[in-house]
């Protein structure tokens, strides 16, 4: 096992962790609802609690100046970042326990998704929704990405679909055919030229824009390892956080493995985010830890990739045009995907092991 840089043991079983993109600001969400404030000056330390959701808080979202919350209690909440109170509370935000949040765009419309594969969006400055989205998906919304501009949404769903939305004009734009397994994470990545979805069988499937009826792609990385959470370092490099417990990194065009950059013996992995310097990994696992891991080893693997990239590109030119009748515009060849009945959530799973711990 890696020994991380820092850590610090919590009380209650972490579901989220998130920094604030322009403030040095991170904080922890947990089964019991609460949100934990911590400081990463020397050891990793907690500062404030608050407690705005009556069950498990599953995801958090900084905005400006403010926290935003969704809880298994249905409630969606702002807090104020500097008082520390509930600016706005949803209570009733959806009918069933919500899953998924994600900024729409311009720090004021968000998504919202639950158990049911229901998806609203909200405008922060109105009561209610602007628009409740009746479910394109028969099991629940795992996660959302958007594209730079904000026009177009897209949500990963546990029935094995992804679905697009033009979040400006509220209507669906595309949904794909159903994967091998359930989706569990989406992003956009490559200038808004592919969207990347980690499975619960140790696959990232991969979509090509405008493309989406079928993956274009597939990266084997752990069989049978789910990937439950993707931290997009950039363009081309993904941090997988795996139900195995192990912290993975890989660069996407080409696909390349690069060294482990930490685990949580063998816990789960809930989510990751990069600290407010950029300078470590945090994450958050199903040993109650948050551990922090120094990045420098993962940006020497990137650095010797694209070193040997360039060295191949040099090599490329030095052959000439020999290669020119090849087929190097082929498309790749989509693979054949078997129909799958609907799983249970990997949530359910949770939750029945978390009420034996009560």
């Amino acid at each position: 096992m890696k020994k991380p840089k820092r850590i610090l043991k919590l009380s209650s079983l972490p579901f989220d962790i998130a920094s604030h993109p322009s403030h040095d600001l991170t904080a922890v969400s947990n089964i019991e609802g609460e949100i934990i404030f911590l400081s990463l000056k020397d050891d990793i330390s907690k500062l404030d609690t608050i407690q705005p959701h009556t069950d498990s808080c599953r995801r958090l979202l900084f905005s400006d100046t403010s926290l935003l919350s969704i809880s298994s209690d249905k409630s969606f909440v702002v807090s104020d970042l500097e008082t520390k109170k509930v600016q706005k509370k949803f209570t009733d935000a959806h009918e069933n326990a919500l899953y998924a949040l994600c900024e729409v765009r311009d720090g004021k419309v968000f998504a919202t998704g639950d158990d049911e594969g229901v998806i609203k969006l909200w405008d922060l400055r109105k009561e209610d929704p602007i628009l409740m989205i009746q479910p394109e998906h028969s099991n629940f919304i795992s996660s959302f990405s958007v594209d730079s501009t904000g026009s177009t949404l897209l949500a990963a769903s546990g029935d094995g679909r992804l679905s697009v939305w033009n979040s400006r004009q509220r209507k669906l734009i595309a949904r794909s055919d159903e994967c091998d397994s359930e989706l569990l994470t989406c992003d956009v990545v490559r200038a808004n030229s592919k969207v990347v979805c980690g499975d619960g069988e140790g696959v990232l499937n991969i979509f090509t824009w405008d493309d989406w009826g079928d993956i274009t792609d597939r990266v084997p990385i752990q069989e049978e390892v789910s990937i439950d959470s993707v931290l997009c370092y950039s363009e081309q490099v993904l941090v997988l956080g795996c139900m195995d417990g192990v912290i993975r990194a890989t660069s996407l065009f080409p696909h390349t493995p690069f060294s482990h950059i930490g685990d949580h013996a063998d816990n789960p992995i809930e989510a990751m985010c990069l600290s407010p310097d950029e300078e470590e990994i945090l994450s958050v696992g199903h040993d109650y830890f948050v551990r922090a891991w120094p990045v420098e080893k993962l940006n020497e693997d990137m650095k010797k990739l694209s070193t040997q990239d360039s060295d191949d590109d040099s090599n490329d030119s030095e052959d000439g045009d020999s290669d020119s009748d090849s087929s190097e515009d082929e498309k790749p060849k989509k693979k054949k995907l078997k129909h799958i009945s609907s799983k249970e959530i990997k949530l359910q799973e949770s939750a029945d092991f978390f009420s034996d711990l009560a």
